[in-house]
């Protein structure tokens, strides 16, 4: 192979950058010109947050086209979607978006291998029902998901009596700080579980909730294979050790390696790399970092 194919095979494979459009939720402006601004910043595909349902359909559609920006996928919230799944999936296939992420579940979900298992046969069956109409479904990471299921530690039944979801996530987050031993491996985890118990569900990580977790996002890209559907290029750094609390930084600032991270997310062969910056102090500047940081990988 010559030294020209093999840059142009290189840049085939190279992930494409896209943006989450909740980094840009403080910008006081139409969604459609919120894609065109991104469009100038050089990214080449849109997460929709909330704004997007509520937007028009058909402006978005334009503002799209126009640009050639590409809707990568849409966050909806699990009761949302449940709720009114018709509705969404027909505002996503009228913009031609093809893929909802599910994101940020709850402690609750994750606190036993029973709970874990509910979750896994109900986030299928939506997959299932989106399916039938051309759509895809992947679950957006959070912190939650990487804390211990406490069946590991006896648990199990009290954990599943009625309580207050936040008493067992405190549970969960101080046998995580004591009871460290040797087998804890992201495959011991919860997210390893629900992927374990699901076949249509794909995912999206973001790598500053792996981290925050304790896990290195590049074992979470390897224990997904072909699952992982999304990389979610975000960043927290600690505020305090326990309770544990953490908070989002611009990517690069906080415990990321990012470098690292971005080769390694160049090899797992996902499409898109998605930047978000939770909490931009300038979010208008934040569109051309987030560029910025994600040709880190070139």
């Amino acid at each position: 192979m010559s030294q020209s194919e093999a840059a142009e095979r290189a840049t085939e494979s190279r992930p494409r950058s896209a943006i989450q459009l909740h980094t840009l939720r403080d910008i006081d402006e139409p969604l459609p010109e919120t894609i065109r601004r991104v469009a100038t910043a050089g990214f080449e595909g849109v997460e929709f947050a909330g704004a997007f349902l509520e937007a028009d359909p058909y402006a978005v559609r334009e503002a799209l086209d126009e640009t050639g920006v590409e809707p990568v996928a849409a966050h909806a919230d699990l009761l949302a979607l449940e709720g009114d799944l018709e509705s969404i999936a027909d505002r996503c296939r009228r913009v031609g978006c093809d893929h909802v992420v599910i994101p940020h579940l709850g402690a609750g979900y994750f606190r036993t291998t029973t709970h874990v298992d509910a979750l896994a046969r109900r986030l299928d069956g939506l997959a299932g029902r989106l399916g039938s109409h051309g759509l895809r479904l992947s679950y957006h990471t959070s912190r939650h998901p990487f804390l211990p299921l406490l069946d590991r530690f006896g648990l199990g039944f009290p954990a599943g009596l009625p309580s207050p979801g936040f008493l067992w996530e405190r549970v969960a987050e101080a046998a995580d700080l004591t009871v460290r031993g040797p087998d804890r491996t992201v495959e011991t985890t919860g997210l390893a579980r629900l992927a374990s118990q699901t076949d249509d569900l794909t995912f999206e990580v973001d790598v500053g909730w792996a981290a925050a977790g304790g896990y290195d996002p590049v074992d979470v890209f390897e224990l997904l294979g072909d699952r992982l559907s999304l990389i979610h290029v975000a960043d927290v750094e600690r505020t305090r050790r326990f309770p544990p609390a953490f908070r989002s930084v611009t990517p690069g600032e906080g415990l990321l390696d990012l470098d690292r991270v971005l080769r390694a997310a160049r090899e797992t062969g996902v499409d898109w790399l998605v930047f978000e910056d939770d909490d931009p102090s300038d979010p208008e500047a934040a569109v051309y970092r987030g560029r910025a940081t994600l040709d880190r990988i070139d």
